[in-house]
Protein backbone atom coordinates (compact mmCIF):
# COMPACT_ATOMS: atom_id res chain seq x y z
CA UNK A 1 0.00 0.00 0.00
CA UNK A 2 0.67 3.69 0.06
CA UNK A 3 1.34 4.77 3.34
CA UNK A 4 1.49 8.41 3.99
CA UNK A 5 3.04 9.41 7.49
CA UNK A 6 2.14 12.28 9.03
CA UNK A 7 4.80 14.12 11.98
CA UNK A 8 8.40 13.22 11.46
CA UNK A 9 8.89 12.51 15.48
CA UNK A 10 9.46 9.49 17.75
CA UNK A 11 6.30 7.60 16.66
CA UNK A 12 5.79 9.10 12.89
CA UNK A 13 9.79 8.44 12.44
CA UNK A 14 9.27 4.73 14.00
CA UNK A 15 6.15 3.79 11.82
CA UNK A 16 7.52 4.99 8.30
CA UNK A 17 10.36 2.80 9.25
CA UNK A 18 7.99 -0.31 10.36
CA UNK A 19 6.00 0.37 6.91
CA UNK A 20 8.69 0.63 4.77
CA UNK A 21 10.35 -2.72 6.37
CA UNK A 22 6.80 -4.13 5.59
CA UNK A 23 6.98 -3.52 2.08
CA UNK A 24 4.42 -0.15 1.80
CA UNK A 25 5.42 2.15 -0.30
CA UNK A 26 6.01 5.29 2.55
CA UNK A 27 5.96 9.20 2.07
CA UNK A 28 6.86 10.75 5.24
CA UNK A 29 5.21 14.55 5.34
CA UNK A 30 6.91 17.46 8.39
CA UNK A 31 4.01 19.93 8.87
CA UNK A 32 5.97 21.98 11.61
CA UNK A 33 9.16 24.36 10.80
CA UNK A 34 11.59 25.40 13.92
CA UNK A 35 9.51 23.94 16.49
CA UNK A 36 11.18 20.40 16.83
CA UNK A 37 12.99 17.54 14.60
CA UNK A 38 14.23 19.63 12.02
CA UNK A 39 17.54 18.44 12.03
CA UNK A 40 15.87 14.94 12.30
CA UNK A 41 13.44 15.89 9.25
CA UNK A 42 16.87 17.38 7.09
CA UNK A 43 18.99 14.40 7.88
CA UNK A 44 15.65 11.86 6.32
CA UNK A 45 15.74 14.16 3.35
CA UNK A 46 19.52 13.83 2.78
CA UNK A 47 19.68 10.58 3.22
CA UNK A 48 16.49 9.68 1.62
CA UNK A 49 15.27 7.46 4.35
CA UNK A 50 15.66 6.53 8.16
CA UNK A 51 17.79 4.37 10.02
CA UNK A 52 16.51 2.47 12.73
CA UNK A 53 17.94 0.72 16.05
CA UNK A 54 15.14 -1.68 16.88
CA UNK A 55 15.63 -3.22 19.88
CA UNK A 56 12.50 -5.24 19.57
CA UNK A 57 14.54 -7.50 17.71
CA UNK A 58 16.40 -8.26 20.33
CA UNK A 59 13.70 -8.97 23.07
CA UNK A 60 10.59 -7.91 23.76
CA UNK A 61 11.27 -5.45 27.23
CA UNK A 62 14.79 -4.84 26.57
CA UNK A 63 16.75 -2.23 28.38
CA UNK A 64 17.00 1.25 26.39
CA UNK A 65 20.98 1.49 26.50
CA UNK A 66 21.25 -2.46 25.22
CA UNK A 67 21.32 -1.35 21.43
CA UNK A 68 20.17 -3.39 18.22
CA UNK A 69 22.06 -3.43 15.07
CA UNK A 70 21.00 0.22 13.58
CA UNK A 71 19.96 -0.54 10.12
CA UNK A 72 18.50 1.39 7.03
CA UNK A 73 14.99 1.79 5.06
CA UNK A 74 14.69 4.18 2.04
CA UNK A 75 11.46 6.05 1.67
CA UNK A 76 9.39 7.22 -1.22
CA UNK A 77 9.30 10.82 -0.61
CA UNK A 78 10.64 12.60 2.32
CA UNK A 79 8.56 16.11 2.49
CA UNK A 80 7.37 19.15 3.48
CA UNK A 81 4.79 19.74 1.00
CA UNK A 82 0.49 17.88 2.00
CA UNK A 83 -0.33 18.00 -1.78
CA UNK A 84 2.28 15.74 -2.71
CA UNK A 85 2.24 13.76 0.07
CA UNK A 86 -1.37 12.88 0.41
CA UNK A 87 -2.58 12.88 -3.53
CA UNK A 88 -3.00 9.21 -4.15
CA UNK A 89 -1.74 7.87 -0.69
CA UNK A 90 -3.91 4.51 0.55
CA UNK A 91 -3.80 5.34 4.16
CA UNK A 92 -2.80 8.57 5.97
CA UNK A 93 -1.38 8.25 9.50
CA UNK A 94 -1.42 11.31 11.58
CA UNK A 95 1.14 11.38 14.47
CA UNK A 96 1.17 15.05 15.72
CA UNK A 97 0.58 16.41 19.37
CA UNK A 98 -3.54 16.56 19.63
CA UNK A 99 -3.07 20.23 19.99
CA UNK A 100 -2.43 20.69 16.45
CA UNK A 101 -5.69 18.84 14.99
CA UNK A 102 -7.48 22.15 14.19
CA UNK A 103 -4.67 24.18 12.57
CA UNK A 104 -3.57 20.87 11.00
CA UNK A 105 -7.13 20.10 9.60
CA UNK A 106 -7.63 23.59 7.61
CA UNK A 107 -4.00 22.49 5.99
CA UNK A 108 -4.82 19.23 4.84
CA UNK A 109 -8.09 17.89 5.01
CA UNK A 110 -8.98 19.60 1.40
CA UNK A 111 -6.63 16.84 -0.12
CA UNK A 112 -8.36 14.09 1.33
CA UNK A 113 -9.98 11.41 -0.90
CA UNK A 114 -12.71 9.15 -1.00
CA UNK A 115 -12.26 6.28 1.35
CA UNK A 116 -8.63 6.56 1.76
CA UNK A 117 -8.37 5.65 5.58
CA UNK A 118 -7.19 8.35 7.51
CA UNK A 119 -5.77 7.59 11.18
CA UNK A 120 -5.20 9.64 13.70
CA UNK A 121 -2.79 8.64 16.90
CA UNK A 122 -3.76 9.55 19.07
CA UNK A 123 -6.87 11.46 18.35
CA UNK A 124 -8.84 12.42 21.10
CA UNK A 125 -11.16 13.02 19.00
CA UNK A 126 -9.73 15.28 16.83
CA UNK A 127 -11.05 13.25 13.61
CA UNK A 128 -14.18 15.58 13.99
CA UNK A 129 -12.09 18.69 12.85
CA UNK A 130 -10.53 17.02 9.84
CA UNK A 131 -13.83 15.92 8.77
CA UNK A 132 -15.17 19.65 8.98
CA UNK A 133 -12.45 20.81 6.46
CA UNK A 134 -12.97 17.74 4.33
CA UNK A 135 -15.10 17.96 0.89
CA UNK A 136 -15.15 13.80 0.07
CA UNK A 137 -15.58 10.88 2.08
CA UNK A 138 -12.26 9.14 3.18
CA UNK A 139 -12.42 7.03 6.53
CA UNK A 140 -11.59 8.47 9.63
CA UNK A 141 -9.81 6.39 12.47
CA UNK A 142 -8.72 6.87 15.40
CA UNK A 143 -5.58 5.18 17.70
CA UNK A 144 -5.81 5.29 21.17
CA UNK A 145 -2.00 4.64 21.58
CA UNK A 146 1.24 4.19 18.91
CA UNK A 147 1.69 1.19 17.63
CA UNK A 148 5.82 1.02 19.01
CA UNK A 149 7.49 3.32 21.79
CA UNK A 150 10.24 4.93 20.15
CA UNK A 151 12.90 7.84 20.67
CA UNK A 152 14.32 10.12 17.77
CA UNK A 153 18.15 9.52 19.16
CA UNK A 154 20.32 11.29 16.65
CA UNK A 155 19.35 12.80 13.27
CA UNK A 156 18.05 10.38 11.05
CA UNK A 157 17.84 7.54 14.00
CA UNK A 158 15.02 6.47 15.65
CA UNK A 159 14.94 3.73 18.53
CA UNK A 160 11.84 1.23 18.78
CA UNK A 161 11.82 0.04 22.37
CA UNK A 162 9.15 -2.00 21.89
CA UNK A 163 5.98 -2.96 19.38
CA UNK A 164 2.38 -3.38 20.54
CA UNK A 165 0.73 -6.19 20.10
CA UNK A 166 -2.35 -5.31 19.18
CA UNK A 167 -3.85 -1.53 19.00
CA UNK A 168 -7.56 -0.94 19.11
CA UNK A 169 -9.42 1.69 16.67
CA UNK A 170 -11.94 3.61 16.18
CA UNK A 171 -14.05 4.67 12.88
CA UNK A 172 -15.88 7.77 12.48
CA UNK A 173 -18.58 7.65 12.18
CA UNK A 174 -18.79 4.08 13.59
CA UNK A 175 -20.72 2.29 10.20
CA UNK A 176 -17.71 2.29 8.40
CA UNK A 177 -15.85 -0.15 10.76
CA UNK A 178 -15.47 -2.63 8.76
CA UNK A 179 -14.47 -0.91 5.69
CA UNK A 180 -11.26 0.51 7.99
CA UNK A 181 -10.68 -2.62 9.64
CA UNK A 182 -10.50 -4.21 6.45
CA UNK A 183 -7.97 -1.48 5.28
CA UNK A 184 -6.24 -1.33 8.55
CA UNK A 185 -5.47 -4.97 9.04
CA UNK A 186 -2.80 -4.52 6.07
CA UNK A 187 -0.89 -2.13 7.69
CA UNK A 188 1.05 -3.43 11.06
CA UNK A 189 0.15 -6.83 12.37
CA UNK A 190 -1.08 -4.93 15.53
CA UNK A 191 -3.78 -3.88 13.53
CA UNK A 192 -4.85 -7.14 12.07
CA UNK A 193 -7.73 -7.92 14.98
CA UNK A 194 -11.13 -9.10 14.91
CA UNK A 195 -13.96 -6.97 14.43
CA UNK A 196 -15.27 -7.36 17.96
CA UNK A 197 -11.85 -5.80 19.22
CA UNK A 198 -12.81 -2.37 17.25
CA UNK A 199 -13.74 0.77 20.02
CA UNK A 200 -17.13 1.51 19.78
CA UNK A 201 -16.72 4.77 18.93
CA UNK A 202 -13.82 7.80 19.02
CA UNK A 203 -14.76 8.80 22.36
CA UNK A 204 -14.05 5.09 23.45
CA UNK A 205 -11.26 5.36 21.90
CA UNK A 206 -10.22 8.81 23.57
CA UNK A 207 -10.92 7.72 26.70
CA UNK A 208 -8.65 4.42 26.31
CA UNK A 209 -6.08 5.72 25.36
CA UNK A 210 -3.55 5.30 28.14
CA UNK A 211 -1.89 8.70 28.70
CA UNK A 212 -5.07 10.16 30.06
CA UNK A 213 -4.02 7.81 32.46
CA UNK A 214 -0.02 7.15 32.98
CA UNK A 215 0.83 10.50 31.52
CA UNK A 216 -0.77 12.77 33.63
CA UNK A 217 -0.72 10.84 37.13
CA UNK A 218 3.11 10.05 36.58
CA UNK A 219 4.38 13.60 35.73
CA UNK A 220 2.08 14.94 38.76
CA UNK A 221 3.96 12.46 41.04
CA UNK A 222 6.92 13.02 39.65
CA UNK A 223 6.95 16.89 39.18
CA UNK A 224 8.54 16.79 43.28
CA UNK A 225 11.28 14.77 41.64
CA UNK A 226 12.11 16.70 39.23
CA UNK A 227 12.12 20.02 41.45
CA UNK A 228 14.05 18.14 44.33
CA UNK A 229 16.61 16.60 41.72
CA UNK A 230 17.13 20.17 39.68
CA UNK A 231 17.73 21.68 43.29
CA UNK A 232 20.17 19.12 45.28
CA UNK A 233 21.40 16.55 41.96
CA UNK A 234 21.13 18.37 38.75
CA UNK A 235 23.26 15.81 37.03
CA UNK A 236 20.62 13.49 37.70
CA UNK A 237 16.84 12.93 36.36
CA UNK A 238 13.77 10.52 37.63
CA UNK A 239 12.31 8.17 35.34
CA UNK A 240 8.81 8.85 35.72
CA UNK A 241 7.87 4.76 34.91
CA UNK A 242 10.48 3.27 37.14
CA UNK A 243 10.38 5.94 40.03
CA UNK A 244 7.16 7.87 40.17
CA UNK A 245 4.80 4.77 38.71
CA UNK A 246 6.87 2.71 41.40
CA UNK A 247 4.75 5.07 44.39
CA UNK A 248 1.69 3.75 46.54
CA UNK A 249 0.31 7.80 45.95
CA UNK A 250 0.38 7.26 41.60
CA UNK A 251 -1.53 3.95 42.22
CA UNK A 252 -4.24 4.99 44.20
CA UNK A 253 -4.80 8.22 41.86
CA UNK A 254 -4.57 5.69 39.11
CA UNK A 255 -6.93 3.48 41.03
CA UNK A 256 -9.68 6.49 41.82
CA UNK A 257 -8.83 8.35 38.11
CA UNK A 258 -9.68 4.99 36.29
CA UNK A 259 -13.19 4.52 37.78
CA UNK A 260 -14.15 8.12 36.66
CA UNK A 261 -13.22 6.93 33.40
CA UNK A 262 -14.47 4.19 33.39
CA UNK A 263 -17.93 5.48 34.58
CA UNK A 264 -17.96 7.71 31.54
CA UNK A 265 -17.88 4.99 29.46
CA UNK A 266 -20.25 2.62 30.71
CA UNK A 267 -22.44 5.90 30.42
CA UNK A 268 -21.39 6.23 26.62
CA UNK A 269 -22.64 2.51 25.77
CA UNK A 270 -18.63 1.19 26.01
CA UNK A 271 -17.17 -1.54 27.45
CA UNK A 272 -15.28 0.11 30.58
CA UNK A 273 -12.03 -1.71 30.55
CA UNK A 274 -9.49 -0.97 33.37
CA UNK A 275 -6.09 0.92 32.73
CA UNK A 276 -4.09 -1.92 33.79
CA UNK A 277 -5.79 -4.81 31.62
CA UNK A 278 -6.57 -2.40 28.21
CA UNK A 279 -1.98 -1.96 28.46
CA UNK A 280 -2.32 -6.19 29.22
CA UNK A 281 -4.25 -6.36 25.45
CA UNK A 282 -2.23 -4.00 23.52
CA UNK A 283 1.50 -4.88 25.10
CA UNK A 284 1.34 -9.11 25.36
CA UNK A 285 0.07 -12.20 23.23
CA UNK A 286 -0.34 -14.09 26.22
CA UNK A 287 -3.40 -12.65 27.72
CA UNK A 288 -3.00 -14.83 30.69
CA UNK A 289 -0.32 -12.57 32.26
CA UNK A 290 -1.10 -10.60 35.80
CA UNK A 291 -1.78 -6.88 34.31
CA UNK A 292 0.36 -5.57 36.74
CA UNK A 293 3.25 -7.54 36.40
CA UNK A 294 3.38 -7.09 32.94
CA UNK A 295 3.59 -3.20 33.48
CA UNK A 296 6.48 -3.48 35.98
CA UNK A 297 8.13 -5.37 33.31
CA UNK A 298 7.55 -2.15 30.94
CA UNK A 299 10.04 -0.36 33.07
CA UNK A 300 12.89 -1.91 31.97
CA UNK A 301 13.03 -0.61 28.57
CA UNK A 302 11.58 3.11 29.56
CA UNK A 303 13.87 6.44 28.92
CA UNK A 304 14.71 8.86 31.84
CA UNK A 305 12.46 12.06 31.97
CA UNK A 306 10.48 13.82 31.06
CA UNK A 307 12.93 16.21 32.08
CA UNK A 308 10.56 19.23 32.64
CA UNK A 309 6.86 19.18 33.98
CA UNK A 310 6.48 21.62 31.04
CA UNK A 311 5.98 18.89 28.37
CA UNK A 312 3.55 17.34 25.83
CA UNK A 313 3.11 14.28 28.74
CA UNK A 314 1.28 17.48 30.40
CA UNK A 315 0.42 20.57 27.79
CA UNK A 316 -1.01 17.27 25.92
CA UNK A 317 -2.64 14.68 27.71
CA UNK A 318 -3.80 16.96 29.95
CA UNK A 319 -5.91 19.77 28.05
CA UNK A 320 -6.76 17.62 25.11
CA UNK A 321 -7.88 14.18 27.80
CA UNK A 322 -8.38 14.87 30.91
CA UNK A 323 -10.55 18.14 29.80
CA UNK A 324 -12.57 15.92 27.43
CA UNK A 325 -12.83 13.11 30.15
CA UNK A 326 -14.46 15.59 32.09
CA UNK A 327 -16.18 17.81 29.83
CA UNK A 328 -18.22 13.67 29.05
CA UNK A 329 -18.64 13.51 32.56
CA UNK A 330 -20.51 16.87 32.92
CA UNK A 331 -22.26 16.58 29.75
CA UNK A 332 -23.79 12.64 31.45
CA UNK A 333 -24.17 13.87 35.12
CA UNK A 334 -21.28 11.95 36.53
CA UNK A 335 -19.11 13.61 39.27
CA UNK A 336 -15.16 13.66 38.50
CA UNK A 337 -13.58 14.87 41.27
CA UNK A 338 -10.00 12.98 41.01
CA UNK A 339 -10.05 14.09 37.12
CA UNK A 340 -10.81 17.56 37.92
CA UNK A 341 -8.34 17.94 40.79
CA UNK A 342 -5.47 16.48 38.38
CA UNK A 343 -6.09 18.95 35.73
CA UNK A 344 -6.40 21.83 38.41
CA UNK A 345 -3.36 21.12 40.15
CA UNK A 346 -1.43 20.76 36.36
CA UNK A 347 -2.89 24.26 35.66
CA UNK A 348 -1.79 25.67 38.99
CA UNK A 349 1.62 24.57 38.94
CA UNK A 350 2.64 25.72 35.24
CA UNK A 351 -0.10 28.80 35.30
CA UNK A 352 -1.81 27.58 32.70
CA UNK A 353 -6.19 27.30 32.50
CA UNK A 354 -6.17 24.32 31.02
CA UNK A 355 -9.80 24.14 30.95
CA UNK A 356 -10.05 27.33 28.80
CA UNK A 357 -7.69 25.52 26.52
CA UNK A 358 -8.77 22.09 26.51
CA UNK A 359 -10.66 19.81 24.28
CA UNK A 360 -14.31 19.70 25.28
CA UNK A 361 -17.69 19.08 23.62
CA UNK A 362 -17.90 22.86 23.07
CA UNK A 363 -14.56 22.80 21.35
CA UNK A 364 -15.69 19.81 19.10
CA UNK A 365 -19.03 22.05 18.52
CA UNK A 366 -21.08 19.47 20.22
CA UNK A 367 -22.26 20.83 23.61
CA UNK A 368 -25.74 21.21 22.69
CA UNK A 369 -26.09 17.74 21.63
CA UNK A 370 -28.39 15.56 23.97
CA UNK A 371 -26.61 12.08 24.99
CA UNK A 372 -28.20 10.34 22.47
CA UNK A 373 -27.91 12.94 19.66
CA UNK A 374 -24.26 12.83 20.41
CA UNK A 375 -23.64 8.82 20.76
CA UNK A 376 -25.94 9.13 16.83
CA UNK A 377 -23.31 11.33 15.67
CA UNK A 378 -20.58 9.43 16.37
CA UNK A 379 -21.90 6.47 15.66
CA UNK A 380 -24.26 7.23 12.37
CA UNK A 381 -24.39 10.54 11.25
CA UNK A 382 -20.66 11.66 11.49
CA UNK A 383 -20.05 14.37 8.45
CA UNK A 384 -23.52 14.46 7.70
CA UNK A 385 -24.35 16.36 11.08
CA UNK A 386 -21.12 18.43 10.38
CA UNK A 387 -22.58 20.29 7.69
CA UNK A 388 -25.40 21.66 9.71
CA UNK A 389 -22.34 22.59 12.48
CA UNK A 390 -20.86 26.17 12.77
CA UNK A 391 -16.97 26.29 11.31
Amino acid sequence: MKITIIGAGNAGSACAFMAAEAGHKVRLLKTSNNITHDDHFETMVKNKGIYCIDNTKKGHFTDSADDAEKTFQPLELITRDPKEAIEGADVIMIFIQTTYHPHLAKRIAKYFTDDQLVISIPGYAGSIFYSQFCENNPIFAEGESTPNDARVVEPGTVKVLFKNARNSLAFFPATRMAEGMAIASRLFPAYDLEISNARKHIFDSALHNPNIIVHTIGQYVMYPMLEYCAKHHPDEVPYMYRDALSTDMAWLMIEKLDAEKMAVLSALGCEPIPYLEACLFRNEEDLNQDPREVFESYKISSPPGPYSFDNRYVTEDVPMGLVLLSSLGEKLGIDMPECNRLIEMCSGILSRDFYAEGRTLASLGLAELTKEELLQFVETDGQKSLLTMPV
